[in-house]
């Protein structure tokens, strides 16, 4: 791990908004620098969690930049690679038929992408770890030692049908596997694994803000008696027995930057939206060296999808505001980055991203889970300029 403190003014952010709870005001960068809010990242304690695409997406990018994270956190999250399973297949089996048909049980929902001989076939962990392994060999991620000492924190609903247990198990047992390898034989013993019976396909939280009980559907955050998020981060970031402030989270410190600004001018956005999120605590407005967390929404969760067909149309959700990891988070100094992935509009299938997931099958291409992936590479710039000297 990379120990070292770097300082940074938010200084390639070039368009950001402070989101208050009356409304949206603009600030641009030179505002926000007056205003004298400053980030020391500690680049020894960044970790990652997600949901669903977010969750696969975490453990990709657990894998490729494993020498920089401490950990990793996934809700309902497929393994790593999962999408690549089939492929060398006679006939071939594309990664977008594999994820439908092998790491979701997607094709039930729409029954047109089930494909006879793939649709519910076993998920082979000899297979996965080869995967990994060749991953390694490549050098395409960090080397699989990165991993050692590592945390991870997974949570599977006992009543998921879009990422059953057969998948969120071979999540674990991939895990199992690669830590299993460590030179420190008691490393799996830092993989913590939650069941929360009858909890659907959903972000869990103990606050939804109608009271609304442990349901499916959209926005896919519930109220299922699990606050995930502060689990997650309490873990990741050895902050289980830690006292924390006596602060709540307040609308004023979530952050809105442009995307598309820090990516820059000209190059391709690889299907990311225009906005992210970043949570920014009281505590660490001035200097305090704080930790960085990585929150990854699930597929219909970014802001232009998250409210459609919601079973609670009084309230506005936002991943970044309703998750549950801002309240955590502000007690416990730990700045939250928020990256979105953006839908394609007019694209149909699977192979295009018509529900806004990250790219865990390939949609950008086939190098998805690389260190030098689009997706990957992006937020990885994010994390960096959000750390700049």
């Amino acid at each position: 791990m990379n120990t070292s403190v770097f300082k940074a003014v938010f200084p390639a952010l070039a368009v950001l908004s402070i989101v208050t709870a009356a409304a949206t005001a603009q600030a641009q960068i030179a505002e926000l620098r007056s205003s004298n809010i400053k980030l020391s990242i500690n680049r020894g304690d960044v970790s990652v969690s997600g949901i669903s695409s977010g969750a696969a997406m975490a453990f990709q990018l657990h894998v490729a930049h494993s020498k920089d994270l401490v950990g990793a956190g996934l809700v309902a999250g497929p393994p790593f690679r999962c999408a690549d399973l089939m492929l060398g297949q006679t006939p071939p089996v594309t990664s977008d038929i594999t994820a439908t048909n092998m790491c979701t049980a997607y094709y039930k929902k729409i029954p047109a992408l089930a494909v006879p001989g793939v649709a519910g076939r076993p998920i082979e962990l000899s297979q996965l770890a080869y995967l990994a392994k060749d991953a390694f060999d490549r050098r395409a991620v960090d080397p699989k030692d990165g991993l050692c000492g590592d945390r991870v924190y997974l949570i599977a609903g006992g009543d998921d049908q879009t990422v059953p247990a057969n998948v969120t198990n071979a999540t674990k047992a991939l895990y199992e596997t690669l830590l299993g390898s460590c030179a420190d034989k008691t490393a799996t013993q830092n993989i913590v694994s939650k069941v929360v019976p009858a909890m659907p396909h959903t972000m869990p939280t103990t606050a939804s803000p109608n009271q609304t009980g442990c349901v499916a559907g959209a926005p896919y955050i519930a109220n299922c008696g699990m606050d995930g998020a502060a689990d997650m981060m309490a873990y990741l970031h050895h902050r289980e027995n830690v006292p924390q402030a006596n602060r709540p989270a307040e609308p004023s410190n979530l952050i809105r930057f442009d995307q598309h600004a820090v990516i820059g001018p000209g190059n391709p956005t690889w299907r990311m939206h225009k906005y992210g999120y970043i949570y920014v605590p009281e505590g660490c407005k001035n200097g305090q060296s704080c930790s960085l967390h990585i929150a990854l929404h699930g597929c219909h969760q970014n802001q232009d999808q998250i409210n459609l067909e919601s079973y609670d149309p009084k309230h506005t959700y936002l991943f970044a505001a309703d998750a549950g990891y801002n309240e955590y988070a502000e007690r416990n100094n730990i700045v939250v980055l928020y990256p979105q992935a953006q839908n394609t509009d007019g694209v149909s299938g699977i192979s295009g991203n018509p529900s806004g997931c990250w790219d865990w099958w390939g949609y950008n291409g086939a190098g998805y889970w690389r260190k030098d992936a689009p997706q990957i590479r992006t937020i990885w710039k994010f994390v960096e300029t959000l750390s700049r000297r």
